[in-house]
């Protein structure tokens, strides 16, 4: 008998040891940013999620169907779109990371709070091994 094969442990094993562009970390930031307020069933229109990261809707598209074959996202189309379990863990991940970094330019670099998360913005990306939890 053929034995049924659990995807989702190793998609999340293999997210762990793979780094995520900056472009699909900002997408799953932006994204749970969006879904902040929303019913649980309540899907995030792409429009939305494009025009939060300053980009065409045909583009946000094209990555909202790549997040959702990666498994990060559940993509309706002309619908919507929410996190999955596996997308949402990776975008607090990215959060934690800009705040710390936003922590870290204010209070190690003395920068003012009302400068720093365009910065925490580039920097965050380049920390994508440094796990905040330890």
């Amino acid at each position: 008998p053929l034995q049924s094969f659990d995807y989702s442990k190793h998609f999340v094993l293999l997210l762990k040891c793979m780094t995520p562009s900056a472009t699909v970390e900002n997408y799953l930031k932006a994204l749970h940013d969006a879904e902040h307020g929303l019913a649980e069933d309540d899907l995030v229109p792409v429009g939305l999620l494009a025009s939060r990261l300053g980009v065409a809707p045909g583009t946000a598209t094209a990555m909202v169907k790549t997040l959702a074959e990666a498994g990060l996202a559940r993509y309706q189309p002309y619908m919507g779109l929410r996190l999955t379990r596996a997308g949402h863990r990776l975008a607090v991940s990215v959060v934690r990371r800009h705040r710390l970094v936003e922590l870290f330019l204010v209070q190690v670099l003395g920068m003012n709070w009302s400068e720093v998360h365009e910065e925490a913005d580039r920097l965050e990306h380049a920390l994508a091994r440094v796990r905040p939890e330890h």
